[in-house]
């Protein structure tokens, strides 16, 4: 079944006219907003990162499902290969007219679908293929049931799909734990398709969502050596097996792992990355020498290393929580992706110890109902459009001013958050907000927040004095 437009997305050309050349006080609320300056930012240095220190790269487009955001993630280098992750048949349905474009400038493209592989999934994902060619779908498999599936890929269209065995190194969500049972079973499976000629057993893929709970460049980087180590002793034990099976075939095996935090983490590798002399305690410096004495033992044995990650180029405050790299690069003038809302009402004394609280027209169905660690609300507000107001100094745990602490479906309700430092000197700010005001909101986690819209604002903060003048409209893929 070839894919269909079952999901309209917005209407990009109209929404366009509507909005570009206007300013962010002109929009209509609540919005999606998208600084494409700390993109490029972000973008930037996660390409830098993976070249300077010789790593595969695997972009997930799953956190914003926009084209332009796609751009910046794989970079204009010809000769660099495209790698891709979604986590939506729509993502990929969204992106393949960019896809083919970069297959006519000559770079390979592959695209992994991140939910491991099923049935119903084929019919849209033969179609795809059939429009991108060899060596453009990868697939993930942690239960041997999967590997007919994808050897029917290769049956229906000759394109010999790429597997990725999913590995469980602690995150409990999808994936196979390195020698058990479930895992020998699901890799002598997929070896023997391999054989057969219908798939490539191409390697093994972690993601460590519980990376989120780190909270140091440390934590950040012994989880990403935790999530190497699991998987090179997966690669070690299907190089063995493949010996047993006979098969001389196997292609040198990709190890590919990231979530945000730990694959910022390898910036810390770098010697430009702008930490202070006092900022590179002992502790960090030995931690950055192991994982770069892994990296190479790794390609000692043959392998390939990939980082692969979705949330570094809008970032959030879980990201910020995480503190896997310097301030210097992971900040809040970093955080690229801001909801802009309205001031309802203002209630002075109404909150606790007799603080003002105040509504918006954003509740859960604008936010989502994401946590963050650091502190106890579902959003925090910016600076912006707020007199005297100014960015925060501190980490997301010591803020104090204004949160998201109490919701329902399209309320938030603005209560004060004592924190340890604030935004200004003193507590004016506290009863700054009235009714018609907009403000924006920094959200806890820019994945779900931003699912709940069909398209991003953008602005630029390059544009000195015109930071809030729309540029640009960005459409997202919506759907399954």
């Amino acid at each position: 079944m070839a894919p269909v437009p079952i999901y309209p997305n917005s209407p990009k050309d109209a929404l366009h006219s509507m909005y570009v050349g206007k300013t962010l006080h002109e929009a209509l609320t609540p919005a999606a907003v998208m600084d494409v300056a700390a993109v490029r930012r972000n973008c930037g240095r996660m390409l830098q990162a993976t070249r300077q220190l010789g790593l595969g790269w695997r972009a997930h487009v799953k956190t914003h499902k926009a084209l332009e955001i796609t751009r910046l993630q794989v970079g204009d280098k010809v000769d660099e290969p495209v790698n891709l992750i979604v986590s939506t048949i729509a993502e990929l349905s969204f992106l393949l007219p960019l896809l083919k474009e970069y297959r006519s400038q000559g770079r390979s493209v592959n695209v992994l679908h991140g939910l491991p592989v099923a049935p119903r999934q084929m019919g849209q994902m033969i179609s795809i293929a059939e429009a991108l060619g060899p060596d453009s779908i990868s697939f993930l498999v942690d239960d041997p049931a999967q590997i007919p599936v994808a050897s029917s890929f290769n049956k229906a269209n000759g394109v010999k799909p790429h597997l990725h065995v999913k590995i469980d190194m602690g995150g409990r969500r999808a994936g196979v734990i390195v020698n058990t049972p479930r895992f020998t079973e699901v890799v002598d499976a997929a070896l023997e398709a391999h054989k057969q000629g219908h798939v490539i057993l191409r390697g093994v893929y972690s993601h460590a969502g519980h990376s989120y709970a780190g909270d140091s460049r440390v934590a950040a980087m012994k989880m990403l050596s935790a999530e190497i180590e699991a998987m090179l002793e997966a690669a070690t034990a299907i190089v063995a097996k493949a010996a047993e099976a006979d098969v001389s075939s196997l292609p040198k095996l990709c190890i590919s792992a990231g979530a945000s935090p730990t694959a910022l983490s390898v910036q810390n590798l770098l010697e430009n990355e702008g930490m202070a002399a006092d900022d590179k305690t002992p502790e960090l410096k030995q931690q950055a020498g192991l994982l770069r004495t892994l990296f190479d033992d790794v390609k000692a044995k043959g392998h390939e290393i990939e980082i692969h990650a979705g949330v570094y180029p809008t970032l959030d405050l879980q990201q910020l929580a995480a503190h896997s790299i310097s301030s210097s690069h992971l900040s809040w003038g970093d955080i690229a992706f801001t909801l802009l809302a309205e001031v309802h009402s203002f209630y002075p004394g109404r909150g606790e110890n007799g603080r003002a609280e105040a509504l918006i027209g954003a509740g859960v169905l604008a936010l989502g109902r994401e946590t963050c660690k650091a502190y106890e609300g579902l959003a925090l507000l910016t600076p912006w459009n707020r007199p005297g107001a100014k960015m925060p100094d501190c980490d997301v745990e010591d803020v104090r001013g204004w949160m998201v602490g109490r919701f329902s479906q399209e309320h938030g309700i603005l209560t004060w958050r004592e924190g340890k430092r604030g935004f200004v000197a003193d507590d004016t700010e506290q009863d700054a907000l009235q009714c018609g005001q907009l403000v924006r909101l920094w959200p806890n986690h820019a994945c779900i927040t931003s699912g709940q819209f069909g398209f991003y604002i953008v602005v630029d903060g390059d544009r000195q004095g015109k930071e809030d003048e729309i540029v640009d409209i960005w459409v997202r893929a919506t759907g399954w």
